[in-house]
């Protein structure tokens, strides 16, 4: 078995409202830091474990973001970066 290092971001779908996101927004045009801005705010995870190879890692990697990280109604996830380690 080989140890895998998964790097997995969570956002909002594109779709959704985003307060966090929004209430950034605000700020920097009100410091005048942008005149426009769009902001998304969303979770990083890095994630290890141990697999057989590369190709099971990916799919344990995606199940556990589509079924735990996120919750597919309103979040949407992207994986990174993978890298095997040791």
């Amino acid at each position: 078995m080989r140890q895998y290092l998964f790097k997995i971001s969570t956002k909002l779908k594109d779709e959704i409202k985003d307060p966090q996101g929004q209430v950034v927004e605000k700020i920097s045009k009100r410091l005048k830091i942008f005149n426009e801005i769009n902001v998304k705010v969303g979770k990083f995870y890095e994630i290890s474990f141990f697999a057989e190879s590369l190709d099971e890692a990916k799919t344990k990697a995606g199940e556990l973001a589509q079924n735990i990280l996120t919750n597919p109604v309103i979040e949407e996830y992207q994986i990174i970066d993978i890298k095997e380690i040791q």
